[in-house]
């Protein structure tokens, strides 16, 4: 059942990374990429137990993604502090 604090695109996009994540698993399985199989696999993991409800989604938190503009953004003005 999925978890019924999410809006339908929620719902939809993480039916899709699930989806997606899953197929890259394979692949990478696969091709003999074990470091990249498990980091889908966590992926993978992650997008399902928000779906169901497992795991609290976490609207209020940036992209867990380094390279995600607005976590560039603050840490860019974090560095500006300190010069």
């Amino acid at each position: 059942m999925p978890n019924q604090s999410l809006r339908q695109s929620e719902i939809d996009s993480l039916q899709y990374i699930s989806s997606m994540t899953n197929e890259l698993v394979q692949m990478a399985e696969a091709s003999r990429f074990p470091m990249i199989s498990y980091l889908l696999g966590m992926a993978y993991a992650e997008a399902f137990d928000v779906l169901r409800g497992a795991r609290p989604a976490r609207h209020a938190q940036l992209s867990g993604n380094p390279l995600h503009p607005k976590a560039q953004a603050k840490d860019n003005r974090a560095h500006a502090r300190r010069a």
